[in-house]
């Protein structure tokens, strides 16, 4: 839920990041309290906009809550001042843990655009050479990784968390679970024990490129409804046709399972099927065909192509209900 407002050309945008674990049962208490607080966050000076991320398990099952302000300032402000704690104390008892706060300051890119753990932990003054030190090897080894997007340190802001913040970027998750994973890795953990001893990790589905806009604010281009809806119909179509004939009827239907519950089941197989695995293979082979600014004769290839594509789904699909089932 985007809120915008004007600001200086030569601010530089600082992003505060809140990580909340919440009850499942508070979901719609906690929307609720969302657009209060949305209301609030009009009025407050410097604030530029928000965005809220709602859980995604496996990957991600905080909410997570991105507000950007002008300046570091303007950040403060709003995390010191009374309508915050007034706000927080209302919808505090949905919390599972405590919210951890993160607030990131500088400039990112949009080619830093990945999938990234938030790292937070905390490092004794006296330690703070050897720690640097420490994230200074371990970013080296991360470069050898396929995929390595970016390793981003923060130091604890006065008055606003005592933590130390480490933004880890890759470009799949695939790539950031290979060195999540290593060997390498285990290995720098292990030299580096006294720093982790409280380390907390939280996983998100978004890269820099949603915390941070480039310095004029600008919105990531949006993914075109259209063809996104044309795709996952692609791979949906044969799916449940394929269950349908091959698994339904035979197996479910023919023995006397109502056909709401036949139909329930298959939903059930196949929308997971599809969040998995067939959408996002789906993206991932025609992601140049989901690029908002492609050429028109592009985006019309793309249109025959998928043409021909529902021509072929369908006819096989007509050959294979000539197939019996019995």
């Amino acid at each position: 839920m985007p809120h915008s407002h004007p600001r200086s050309p030569a601010a530089s945008p600082v992003s505060v990041i809140f990580q909340r674990r919440i009850d499942d049962a508070s979901y719609a208490d906690y929307a609720r309290w969302q657009k209060r607080a949305a209301e609030a966050l009009a009025t407050v000076p410097g604030f530029i906009d928000q965005d809220i991320v709602p859980p995604s398990p496996p990957v991600q099952d905080d909410w997570v809550d991105v507000l950007r302000f002008a300046t570091i300032e303007d950040a403060r402000a709003w995390l010191d001042s009374d309508l915050r704690t007034e706000l927080v104390a209302e919808i505090k008892h949905a919390f599972i843990g405590n919210e951890d706060v993160h607030l990131l300051t500088g400039e990112q890119t949009r080619e830093q655009s990945a999938t990234s753990v938030v790292i937070s932990c905390h490092v004794d003054p006296e330690d703070e050479s050897a720690f640097m030190d420490w994230q200074r090897k371990i970013s080296a080894a991360e470069a050898g990784f396929r995929g390595f997007r970016g390793h981003k340190v923060e130091r604890p802001v006065q008055g606003i968390t005592e933590d130390w913040t480490i933004v880890l970027s890759f470009d799949t998750e695939d790539n950031l679970a290979s060195w999540m994973d290593s060997p390498e890795r285990a290995a720098l953990l292990r030299e580096g024990e006294k720093f982790n001893k409280n380390l907390r990790i939280r996983k998100a589905s978004y890269g820099f490129d949603f915390w941070f806009r480039g310095a004029g604010g600008d919105e990531p281009p949006p993914v075109p409804v259209a063809r996104s809806n044309l795709l996952a119909l692609l791979v949906l179509y044969p799916l449940v046709v394929i269950w349908g004939h091959f698994v339904s009827a035979p197996f479910i239907e023919a023995h006397g399972v109502p056909i709401a519950v036949a139909l329930f089941l298959a939903n059930l197989v196949t929308t997971q099927i599809l969040g998995w695995w067939a959408v996002p293979a789906a993206f991932k082979v025609f992601g140049w065909w989901m690029d908002p600014a492609i050429s028109p004769r592009r985006r019309n290839l793309g249109y025959a192509v998928m043409i021909a594509l529902f021509g072929i789904s369908i006819a096989v699909c007509t050959l294979l209900f000539m197939i019996p089932t019995t």
